[in-house]
């Protein structure tokens, strides 16, 4: 019988349902086995058992003072990502759209939504690091007419050359812009329907 393949675990410390539920997504999609790790304590526990490659936290749940104790838990060469904003972020009221990899530009540098909502929009980046990617930034869907301010939120890297963003839409813009983004969450394609990640309260 053939050996069945050893997934790298990656953890998923986030107490929100729905960006929990996504991350959990990606990283499946991407070949890893996610973990989920609601709180500290939980965390703690799981990774003293079963060590993970990586955990991805969130910011509500990592405080400064605990940052030395993760990365001994971690252990050497595994990367601790914390997503999120230090004083926080609004909680999403609208459902996300999975979309089929649909070219867009951010600053002039290509692509890809991968899906959309009234409030922000998920998207992967080829050939770009990280810390390249600014916290705000000009997006263009060039098939729909479409552009749009967006603040960035958070950024991981699923694997080699590919980079993943997480942004709101920057309600600042004219109203004229505000209602071209909402005619394009109408008319973009889907691949498997709305995904109704929302939050737990």
């Amino acid at each position: 019988m053939d050996d069945m393949p050893v997934l790298e675990r990656i953890g998923v410390a986030c107490p929100i349902l729905g960006e929990r539920a996504a991350f959990m997504e990606w990283l499946s999609a991407a070949g890893y086995e996610p973990v989920p790790m609601l709180d500290l304590d939980l965390l703690a526990r799981e990774l003293s058992s079963r060590p993970v490659e990586a955990l991805i936290a969130d910011v509500s749940l990592v405080s400064v003072a605990d940052l030395p104790r993760l990365i001994r838990l971690l252990g050497a060469n595994r990367p601790l990502i914390v997503v999120g904003e230090a004083e926080g972020r609004p909680a999403r009221r609208s459902p996300r759209k999975a979309v089929p990899r649909l070219q867009s530009q951010i600053d002039g540098v290509s692509a890809k939504i991968m899906d959309v909502s009234i409030e922000g929009v998920r998207l992967e980046v080829s050939g770009t690091a990280a810390p390249a990617l600014p916290p705000f930034f000009t997006l263009r869907v060039p098939a729909f007419g479409v552009t749009a301010k967006v603040k960035r939120v958070w950024v991981a890297v699923p694997n080699q050359g590919a980079l993943w963003c997480g942004g709101i839409i920057d309600r600042g813009q004219p109203v004229k812009t505000e209602i071209a983004w909402s005619r394009f969450i109408q008319t973009a394609p889907t691949i498997s329907g709305e995904l109704t990640l929302r939050p737990s309260n």
